[in-house]
């Protein structure tokens, strides 16, 4: 690992507690998560979903972590075990935190808008940063009213360092501390631009329309194209990959699912922030922040992660390398070390 250190001298209405369920995991994992339902204040129709992981001892620390996932799969992805150990979730919660996990709208067991119900090509792309950010305050406040606390941590991963980022450069006063995971902010990446492009027109995001899928296989070959081994099982567990993918599958509405489905909104924050038009300004945020990463992410560049880095006004940041590690790291066999550098920090170690 590599680290880079420097230190510079309305609530939201709580529609049902839905679900309460004993999770059949090793001993290690803890037995309980509770589910909720938070009411958007911004749209009547839309419902989040959030989990919570309580720690054995709620004295042990008046603190909570909220995680924010990214552009395709769900919250979930933070509450996946590893093949001999808790998930990112679970890890967090047994550090003594009030730990929650949530879905954006459209994603995951939150409300999927009726767009997401029709043809692709027929509806406009939705739920870009500017919007979601106001579901992530939603859960923020809930979770403000639910533990007592002044303050929330928050974990952001991939997009969900954008709409972190920008929550956290907005409303600097809910936040603790930021982990910023995988990060995107400002930079060329042209192996992602060439993909969104209008064939007719490079300089134009396609006609992406309100929603992609994505298969199991298409997910797999994605994560697998990362691992620089020549054994693929020497970073990644294929039994945490088909649980995941298949948790996520039951979240899916209908029957006989055989994708995940996403938000299209997501492309064109991508889009802006790949040709170097930052979607929200760095420099706005001066709560301690962690800029983390795998050494082997192609989405999150060390050179875009660096100008992040360098953009925060933060008096307390560090920026740490997650040797032999991909975009998906939280669930790969070096995960541990991701989990342990984030717990460091947020335990104020500076």
């Amino acid at each position: 690992m590599a680290r880079f250190d420097t230190c510079r001298a309305r609530t939201a209405t709580i529609t049902a507690t839905v679900m309460m369920a004993l999770l059949v995991f090793p001993a290690w994992a803890g037995a309980a998560a509770e589910s909720h339902r938070v009411q958007s204040t911004t749209d009547e129709n839309i419902a989040l979903h959030v989990v919570e992981r309580t720690p054995n001892d709620a004295s042990d620390r008046d603190a909570a972590v909220l995680f924010v996932h990214g552009a395709t799969y769900p919250g979930v992805t933070f509450d996946t075990p590893l093949s001999d150990g808790p998930s990112w979730l679970q890890r967090t919660a047994e550090d003594g935190y009030h730990a929650f996990a949530m879905d954006l709208r459209g994603y995951g067991r939150s409300t999927r808008p009726a767009a997401m119900a029709a043809p692709a090509e027929e509806n406009a792309p939705f739920a870009r940063a500017e919007t979601v950010i106001h579901d992530i305050d939603d859960v923020v406040e809930f979770i403000r009213e639910r533990t007592g606390v002044e303050k929330v941590n928050l974990v952001g991963w991939s997009w969900g360092t954008v709409t972190t980022g920008m929550y956290t450069a907005r409303h600097g006063d809910k936040v603790e501390r930021l982990v910023l995971y995988a990060p995107v902010y400002s930079d060329r990446n042209e192996a992602w631009t060439a993909k969104l492009a209008d064939p007719d027109n490079p300089e134009q995001l396609a006609d992406v329309g309100a929603y992609r899928t994505v298969t199991r296989e298409q997910a797999d070959e994605r994560w697998a194209s990362q691992i620089d081994a020549d054994d693929p099982t020497e970073w990644r567990d294929p039994a945490v990959f088909d649980d995941w993918f298949s948790a996520m599958m039951r979240m899916e509405p209908g029957d006989d699912v055989t994708r995940v489905k996403a938000p299209n909104g997501v492309l064109v924050d991508i889009w802006e922030i790949f040709h170097e038009r930052p979607v929200y300004d760095a420099a706005k945020i001066d709560v301690p922040t962690l800029v983390i990463r795998g050494d082997d992410d192609p989405t999150s560049t060390d050179a875009d992660a660096r100008g992040l880095y360098a953009a925060l006004s933060s008096a307390t940041k560090r920026y740490v390398v997650i040797g032999d590690g991909t975009h998906f790291v939280c669930m790969e066999k070096n995960a541990p070390q991701l989990f342990a550098e984030t717990a460091l920090f947020l335990n104020g170690a500076e």
